[in-house]
């Protein structure tokens, strides 16, 4: 089941407006005078350009308008804290677009950090100073208290970005519901626990003892099982549920963190709130890269070990640590007989330099080209391999080993061998064929004058002119043999090439072609 989404348009607009203005209202109540330790629009304000772009600024310009026109203050004096606010969620959308992934900000840890220093602390110093600036310029606020309210309205829209703004931002890149079975039932409870802990920390329940021991860390645990349990989007609901509740208990007087005056216990939570929500965003971030790196390792061991290509692993000693079934097929050993034992237990054992060459390479961090060479099987065989290897390095970059492809040549190489063979004997046909066409004319004009020859000497000339003539027709018969040559495909009559140019072969074999 997927949520709706927000249209930028004018109706979405005005949705957008209207929620701002109601959640505003409802962090200035929490406040004091003209500044307040609770500014859950400041989330709203960073979340919405992120998710319908930058042109929704209007609807968050009015909406901080209206909020603190209808609060205290002056209309000018508005404008100017108006634009500090929607200046700031702008302003922290680009960072967090530009240095932290963007909507996607909340699957990385380090861009997480980035998203609490750009937007967290950043981006909403520039609303806090231009708002106070205005207030104290129009007489509102005191120059005496300027540092004070800065402070309050800055923590403020510091704890509602780092906690409001990750839930709004997830829910709106992900808006699927997935409730199904005994998952739905472990959320509700989940959800109905967090309730309870949160009522029973922040809500008045035994509050004598509440303030004595550090209670406010019940709320950790559930967390954490959020994180594990649902990722990063569930955990962030659960936070802000937690500070729904805790802001609620604390400014009605109740709770770890009340102290002399209700501003000062508001910033206390706040502070803890947003400490907890990066916490908390954090170790889902952590738990849903590993699941990632799980997956891809899991799906890089089951590619290796199903690959027909023989994959090797060994150190720099040249010792085999790993030896895929590819290896077992084309090598005939298993891996455990392979594993932990010399790379040479494959090499031939004629003298050369190719191992230690290529894991010399290795060691110095030099790429190593793919190369054809030879190897042994277990049964003794010699066959064709083409290789390549590649360094392999721990965790701080170091390389430690090689890893090696290898894949069966051998009717590879066989072709090679047929066709270099192919190409000699077109070679020898196109010089039969040649030397055929220069014997051709001479021949003929021998033939011709036997010819005539023999109707012009006595009988026992004519015998030997008869010889004469006999040798040139055998002659002639070669010669179209050889000029037959040049008609043979290759492909098909190889084979029978050399009988071709054989000349005391029968030229039954030229007939036959020349029939086809």
């Amino acid at each position: 089941m997927a949520l709706p989404r927000l249209s930028p348009m004018p109706w979405g607009l005005l949705v957008l407006t209207g929620v701002y203005f109601v959640v505003g209202k409802l962090g200035l109540i929490l406040g004091f005078s003209s500044s307040t330790a609770v500014w859950p629009p400041a989330g709203i304000a960073l979340a919405a350009p992120l998710l319908l772009g930058y042109r929704v600024w209007p609807a968050l310009f009015v909406g901080s308008f209206l909020v603190n026109v209808t609060t205290e203050g002056s209309v000018w004096t508005t404008l100017g804290v108006a634009s500090g606010n929607t200046l700031a969620g702008l302003l922290g959308a680009f960072l967090v677009t530009r240095f932290a992934g963007g909507r996607n900000v909340f699957g990385r840890a380090r861009d997480i950090f980035a998203f609490a220093a750009l937007a967290g602390f950043l981006s909403t110093a520039v609303s806090a100073t231009i708002g106070v600036t205005s207030l104290a310029l129009a007489g509102f606020a005191s120059w005496d208290r300027f540092g004070a309210l800065w402070l309050t309205r800055w923590l403020g829209s510091a704890a509602g970005v780092l906690v409001v703004a990750p839930a709004l931002i997830l829910w709106g890149v992900d808006r699927t519901l997935r409730l199904t079975g005994a998952r739905a039932m472990e959320l509700a409870l989940l959800l109905g626990s967090v309730v309870v802990v949160g009522l029973a920390v922040f809500g008045g329940l035994g509050s004598a003892w509440v303030r004595v021991y550090p209670l406010e860390f019940l709320c950790v645990p559930l967390l954490i099982l959020a994180a594990f349990r649902f990722g990063p989007r569930e955990a962030a609901t659960c936070v802000v549920l937690f500070s729904v509740i805790a802001t609620w208990g604390t400014s009605r007087g109740a709770g770890p963190f009340v102290w002399d005056t209700e501003n000062e216990s508001l910033l206390l939570l706040q502070a803890f709130m947003g400490t907890i929500a990066m916490m908390t965003l954090l170790l889902a971030a952590v738990i849903a890269e590993r699941g990632r790196v799980e997956e891809a390792l899991a799906r890089a061991a089951s590619i290796v070990e199903f690959s027909d290509d023989a994959i090797i692993a060994k150190t720099l000693d040249g010792t085999i640590t790993s030896w895929n079934a590819g290896a077992e097929r084309l090598y005939g050993y298993s891996a455990r007989e392979a594993i932990g034992r010399p790379i040479a237990l494959i090499i031939p054992p004629e003298p050369g330099d190719e191992l230690p060459k290529i894991l010399a390479q290795i060691a110095r961090g030099e790429r190593v080209e793919p190369y054809d060479t030879v190897r042994m099987t277990k049964d003794g065989r010699r066959i064709d391999v083409s290789v390549t290897v590649s360094p392999t390095r721990d965790a701080e970059g170091r390389i430690v080993g090689a890893s090696a492809i290898a894949r069966d040549i051998t009717d590879r190489k066989r072709m090679e061998v047929a066709l270099r063979e192919r190409d000699t004997l077109r070679y020898v046909a196109s010089l039969a064929a040649a030397a055929a066409h220069e014997i051709n004319n001479p021949l003929a004009a021998v033939m011709g004058h036997t010819h005539l020859l023999a109707h012009e000497v006595d009988a026992k000339a004519r015998e030997r002119i008869d010889a004469i003539a006999a040798a040139a027709s055998r002659i002639a018969q070669i010669v179209a043999r050889m000029r037959g040559v040049t008609r043979v495909e290759l492909t098909d009559e190889a084979p029978y090439l050399p009988e071709m140019l054989d000349l005391n072969k029968s030229s039954e074999r030229l007939r036959e072609h020349q029939r086809l």
